[in-house]
């Protein structure tokens, strides 16, 4: 709620407590330190031990507000060794130890302790519920959530989520019920899960709209508004963000609600919208500018970062252009009257990006140092990596290639070490992963592999860049998983296959990188000038040529990716013998079947077996083990929920069961109980699903067909891993026939990489399209026949191969 000045100033008829409380809830967090100590030593002259511990609980989390976070760690403890010492003090005030506990637990959880945060968090719990404070539990229960999160413990964390929802809809207060379940909601989109945040914050709409309750309404309109931009649904965030601003009569979150609005509608180059927007921001940020705050600062330099991001669009009225470093100064000072750090940073920050926009680079790179000192005094990482990158750009435009180096390494350590956070939308700094992370990686591997002058690229360098863009495969995962949800062990192939190649394609703005690690030799690196998006458009000529099936148009641009990825490595790969080329694809080269490059006489495939990986760090590449092949096998033949019939799935099913011992499911047996059972209950080295299925880039979009419903990523995820847990084994194989990936998304097989990963299977087998069902039926079953040959040189990437070639060096089938 907003508070005037002059109800602040009355301080004569107000306590230093409510003082304190009103400035907090402004976001005048060093105010309320202020209030709050005044308040603390009024209350050591009377003697009320309980509301010493109360402001002791407050002032700890002013202080974490701060980021000062040893100072916030003093206040509570203090509070705690008072209660603590007192039992009896402690019995009688329940709820004031829970929310001392609560307060804790904050503290802990902001200094990266989520262990001990979700310990602090269960006792606040079980004192809420002894003292009969349901809300105060249920709250509790949030945090525990986000703090099973951040161990990676996410099914946990969603069912203790999913049990406040049940426990939150039998509360018979609506007000109550308002704000738990937004809280809920909130909760939800901080543990990744985005559908069940939107269904439940529609919950809490329709009880605030039904009782008419204008600002309750409001904030959950705004609440709605950043889920559905994380689900990347532009039109619908803006839908909700137009209705919060309406709905509210408070200038600030008008101003929020509208801001969101408005970078979306950059974004998406919707200047006639922007123009129209723009008189109406102006107007809440000079009402808001009046009364300064953490949120009000916060509005103002994000109007003034979307300004900084117009300059270029002649579109655009330019009277609002030359308020930018206005408004930032106003900003910068405000935050400073307020002691506040963080927002000081942030404001500092963004005036350097403003001087890098308009190439006066000194005075760019001067405040953008300023920002980042500020940023390491509150040790806030989301801060410190975007002006380590900052500074690494403009470093490097001044040609400090060292120092550039430096500052972008420090920005992705930054970055790694906030892998859990990025998964959620960081709306205070306009976080989107494709515009705000991925680049660091990008620019960062550019500048490794691009010496100064004509020097060669050192091994330290190359080693580094191949680092670096296995952490960017990874953070593109967990991006599309919207969870913190790998662990990585880097793993060296050559103690696994002594003739096996990998290939690391990177995609630069300007250039087309290859780095090849070859076994027991220095890494290997070539450079072709290339523009991506010339390159992109092959890699898409490829695609669809390939898809047409009946001409050979797609020999070109074959020919010409074969020129660029594998020609100037061809004599290193000789010389080292190698039999297997394990690539690591970049971008859209992992929407096609690099298979099929082609040197003007033969395929890839012809001259090697191919495998690829989302990275060694993620995938251990291993043997097949020698153990029983068993399958399960599943697929539908007949037309389901709108998709074409799969005539051939019965044949290519039927033929496994011939080739090997399997367990079939077809059509109406393939149900997602019937197929969860069979996983949970056996032993199935090999799970094979013939099926339509899509690959997409949106984890909402990824599925296989069943005979009664979808199985999600999600969904496949637990069901595999039950057999892993259950069986101590993992599934040696995963066959995904028939899927394809989502036609025009570029990042569609994050989906059938991320499906590879979750799975926990050793190795996928996938289609990239919708493919021949009778082909596609031959070639697994001469698949699994090449797979079932006693020979020690059996491998599940020469098995597909020597299928592949069956088919290739047919006359019917020779595509």
């Amino acid at each position: 709620t907003l508070v005037s000045p002059e109800i602040i100033a009355k301080s004569s008829q107000e306590s230093f407590l409510t003082q304190g409380r009103v400035a907090y809830e402004l976001g005048r967090y060093a105010q309320a330190t202020s209030f709050w100590q005044q308040a603390y030593q009024q209350q050591q002259k009377t003697g009320n031990t309980i509301e010493q511990v109360l402001i002791l609980n407050y002032l700890s989390l002013s202080s974490q507000k701060q980021g000062n976070w040893q100072q916030g760690e003093q206040y509570i403890t203090k509070s705690l060794k008072i209660l603590e010492s007192q039992p009896e003090l402690k019995n009688n005030n329940l709820k004031v130890y829970a929310q001392s506990l609560n307060a804790k637990g904050r503290l802990q959880l902001g200094m990266g302790q989520a262990e001990v945060a979700l310990s602090s968090w269960q006792q606040a719990e079980g004192i809420y519920q002894q003292a009969g404070d349901e809300i105060g539990k249920l709250g509790s229960q949030i945090n525990q959530a986000q703090a099973l999160q951040n161990l990676g413990l996410y099914r946990r964390a969603q069912k203790l989520l999913q049990e406040v929802a049940v426990k939150l809809n039998q509360q018979s207060d609506p007000t109550l019920k308002i704000a738990g379940l937004r809280g809920l909601g909130i909760g939800l989109q901080t543990t990744g899960n985005l559908n069940y945040a939107q269904e439940v914050l529609q919950q809490s709409l329709a009880i605030s709209q039904q009782l008419n309750l204008s600002e309750e309404t409001s904030n959950t309109l705004f609440s709605l508004g950043n889920i559905a931009r994380a689900l990347k649904q532009s039109e619908t965030a803006i839908s909700y963000y137009q209705q919060a601003a309406t709905t509210t009569t408070q200038p600030l979150i008008q101003a929020e609600a509208q801001l969101n609005q408005l970078s979306l509608l950059i974004a998406e180059s919707q200047w006639q919208q922007v123009n129209s927007l723009l008189p109406q921001i102006q107007t809440n940020i000079t009402a808001v500018s009046a009364a300064p705050s953490r949120r009000s600062i916060y509005s103002q330099v994000n109007f003034a970062k979307s300004l900084v991001n117009l300059a270029t669009q002649q579109d655009v009225s330019q009277k609002y252009r030359h308020q930018t470093p206005k408004l930032l100064n106003t900003a910068i000072k405000q935050a400073r009257q307020l002691q506040d750090i963080k927002a000081e940073s942030y404001a500092v920050g963004i005036l350097g990006n403003l001087y890098e926009q308009q190439q006066q680079w000194s005075l760019g790179r001067e405040y953008t140092l300023q920002a980042l000192q500020l940023a390491q005094v509150v040790n806030d990482a989301h801060l410190t990596y975007q002006w380590q990158w900052q500074l690494g750009r403009l470093l490097a435009i001044e040609g400090d290639t060292t120092g550039a180096v430096a500052s972008y390494s420090e920005a992705v350590n930054a970055l790694e070490s906030l892998r859990s956070d990025l998964v959620v939308t960081n709306l205070d700094t306009q976080f989107s992963f494709r515009e705000s992370v991925e680049p660091v990686y990008r620019e960062l591997v550019s500048l490794l592999l691009q010496p100064p002058g004509k020097q060669k690229v050192s091994q330290k360098n190359l080693l580094k860049a191949r680092q670096t863009i296995e952490s960017l495969q990874l953070a593109e995962l967990n991006d599309f998983f919207r969870e913190a949800c790998l662990d990585v062990q880097p793993t060296n192939i050559d103690s696994i296959d002594r003739q096996a190649a990998v290939i690391y394609p990177i995609i630069l703005r300007d250039r087309l990188e290859v780095i090849i690690s070859l076994p027991g030799k220095p890494l290997a690196h070539y450079s072709t000038e290339i523009a991506q998006e010339r390159l992109e458009a092959e890699i898409e000529h490829l695609r669809q040529t390939l898809a047409i099936r009946s001409r050979r148009q797609f020999y070109q641009p074959a020919q010409k990716l074969y020129e660029w990825l594998i020609r100037p490595a061809l004599q290193d790969l000789t010389d080292s013998k190698i039999e297997t080329l394990v690539f690591v694809p970049d971008g859209t080269l992992r929407n096609i079947p690099l298979a099929v490059l082609y040197d003007g006489e033969s395929y890839l495939i012809e001259q090697y077996n191919i495998a690829l990986t989302p990275g060694l760090q993620l995938l251990a590449p291993r043997p097949l083990e020698t153990v029983e092949l068993k399958t399960l096998a599943a697929g539908l033949t007949e037309e389901r929920q709108g998709f074409t019939a799969l005539d051939y799935v019965k044949v290519e099913l039927e033929e496994i069961q011939n080739q090997i011992n399997s367990t079939v499911l077809v059509d109406r047996e393939f149900t997602q109980e019937t197929l969860q059972a069979k996983i949970a209950t056996s032993d199935f080295p090999i799970v094979h699903i013939a099926t339509h299925g899509q690959f997409s880039s949106n984890l909402e979009d990824t599925f296989v067909l069943t005979w009664d419903s979808k199985i999600n990523i999600n969904q496949l995820d637990s069901m595999l891993h039950q057999q892993t847990l259950q069986q101590d084994r993992a599934i040696e194989l995963l066959v995904l026939s028939a899927c394809e990936t989502a036609v025009g998304d570029n990042r569609a097989a994050l989906g059938l990489a991320g499906m590879a990963v979750r799975a926990g299977a050793r190795s996928t087998l996938a289609t990239l399209w919708s493919v021949n069902d009778q082909t596609t039926a031959l070639l697994i079953n001469n698949f699994y026949d090449q797979l079932l040959q006693p020979t020690a040189s059996t491998t599940k990437t020469k098995a597909l191969r020597d299928a592949q070639l069956s088919l290739i060096n047919s006359t019917k089938y020779n595509h």
